[in-house]
């Protein structure tokens, strides 16, 4: 934890001012130490990272923070590679920028306060830092937070955090937040959104990523399958993740074709040429898996664990999403849809 950042935070159970105490440091940074609040609430640095969840809340003990707790743990090492980011990277400068790295570099010059709100393993912080000048505070509610302090903690510009995005710890308001592939994983992803843009500065920005329906029979396979899953023990949802998999795997080895002959529109299929594998994997069941030699075994599991292990993984249509800019009286900047979900960007005037 870098020193300045107690300018910035403030204690997420009451907005009281932090005291930092008991401190020990470590390459110049707080590693270890106590905040304390006004009114005596206690929070911890440990690792580097302060970790400001709420301890009485129901976010500390759910499944959420446990299944991604334990995806990081897993898959640490899969997703973590350069080659992952940069496939990464390309389909978030896809769907936000219309694939243009240069207009994404230009906009981040005219930000200063930026939030990456669910950073994962923290990648998308270590995008949004390209300007120096700018401060990202990049939150994740799972471990995974440690794993993106070991990976880019030491940029000058990121404060990493382990905080709750439905109750964040900041007294400031932003120019920019990015929650990409996180609102949905929430107990109500409405909700958490109109939470966030409470901490959007006027002429802000907000960028977000959430699933989109499917058709129907994936829909109830999705639901039945999440259903059963998210009780398991981890090693158990592993080994049906990995089973889900090699399904995937062996659809896509045998290179085979349909056709579809008419729209089914009550199914939300429409007709045309399929590759089986991308067929099934659309509208019967996800069983990701990636012909792609960046992506390995272990990366195409990490994605299918990341679908159904989580307690909620919420389906949302395009003029829902639409809605919700609307209500806050956001400009939609970009707004664009692929079968998987739907990415958006507005600015608040």
């Amino acid at each position: 934890m870098k020193q300045e950042l107690l300018e910035h935070i403030v204690c997420p159970r009451c907005s009281g001012e932090f005291e930092l105490k008991n401190k020990t440091e470590k390459n110049g940074e707080v590693f270890e130490g106590t905040l304390i609040c006004d009114r005596l609430h206690r929070f911890h640095v440990t690792k580097g990272v302060p970790r400001l969840i709420v301890p009485d809340s129901k976010t500390i003990k759910s499944q959420t923070i446990r299944a991604f707790s334990k995806k990081w743990h897993y898959f640490e090492r899969a997703c973590s590679p350069k080659r992952w980011m940069k496939l990464q990277y390309k389909w978030y400068l896809d769907r936000y920028w219309g694939g243009n790295e240069s207009r994404f570099k230009r906009f981040l010059q005219t930000r200063r306060l930026i939030l990456d709100a669910g950073t994962g393993i923290g990648h998308s912080a270590k995008w949004l830092s390209a300007n120096p000048k700018a401060q990202v505070f990049a939150i994740d509610l799972s471990e995974g937070i440690d794993v993106a302090y070991k990976n880019y903690g030491k940029t000058d510009n990121i404060h990493f955090m382990q905080a709750d995005l439905t109750k964040l710890p900041f007294k400031m308001k932003f120019d920019f937040i990015l929650s990409d592939q996180v609102l949905m994983n929430t107990a109500n992803t409405v909700n958490s959104f109109r939470y966030l843009t409470k901490f959007l500065a006027r002429n802000g920005v907000i960028g977000i990523y959430v699933y989109k329906k499917k058709g129907p029979i994936r829909e109830f396979c999705d639901d039945y399958i999440r259903s059963k899953v998210k009780s398991m023990p981890v090693k158990e949802a592993l080994k049906l993740s990995r089973a889900i998999t090699l399904l995937g795997r062996n659809l896509a080895k045998l290179n085979a074709k349909i056709t579809v002959p008419e729209d089914i529109s009550v199914l939300g299929i429409k007709k045309g040429k399929y590759d089986l594998q991308r067929f099934i994997y659309w509208h019967v069941l996800k069983c990701f898996w990636s012909e792609d030699p960046n992506v390995d075994m272990d990366t195409s599991i990490a994605v299918n664990f990341d679908w159904y292990y989580p307690e909620y993984g919420h389906r949302h249509e395009p003029d829902e999403v639409r809605s919700w800019f609307a209500r806050e009286k956001l400009k939609i900047l970009r707004f664009d849809v692929i079968y998987s979900g739907i990415s958006v960007m507005g600015k608040k005037l």
